[in-house]
């Protein structure tokens, strides 16, 4: 069993995601926001750490900085849905979701995921990165 630790801001996403991964079998810690992630991390540790990108205060880039810092092997997932979201959320300044998901590989991130992501895909990748 691994144990994952869940940031996001969104509660319905930390609930969700936590959901299919303790069905899966892994324990789950969730987390509201950047600094209560961390804090959780400390406390806690992680094998694995799921970190939405855009979230008020810090963004999940900071948070991965700050993990990579720690010196662990740990894993990191960033997930992140935000930027354009078609004609009627378009705006000609707004970063697209891929360009936050980038900009988080590029932090240190192992793998991204755009939200909406499905419970296949986020399994397969947590299994990739956790060897199972």
């Amino acid at each position: 069993m691994s144990k994952i630790l869940v940031i996001d801001d969104e509660r319905d996403v930390r609930d969700s995601v936590a959901k299919v991964l303790e069905r899966a079998g892994h324990e789950v810690r969730i987390a509201e926001g950047a600094a209560a992630g961390l804090e959780a991390f400390r406390t806690y540790g992680a094998d694995l750490v799921i970190t939405d990108i855009i979230m008020p205060e810090q963004s999940g880039v900071d948070v991965i900085n700050a993990l990579r810092q720690s010196g662990t092997k740990l894993r990191i997932i960033a997930i992140s849905g935000g930027g354009n979201f078609g004609p009627s959320g378009y705006s000609p300044l707004a970063i697209s979701t891929s360009a936050y998901l980038a900009a988080a590989k590029k932090s240190g991130a192992d793998e991204v995921l755009s939200k909406p992501f499905d419970r296949k895909e986020l399994l397969a990748v947590v299994s990739g990165l956790l060897g199972a």
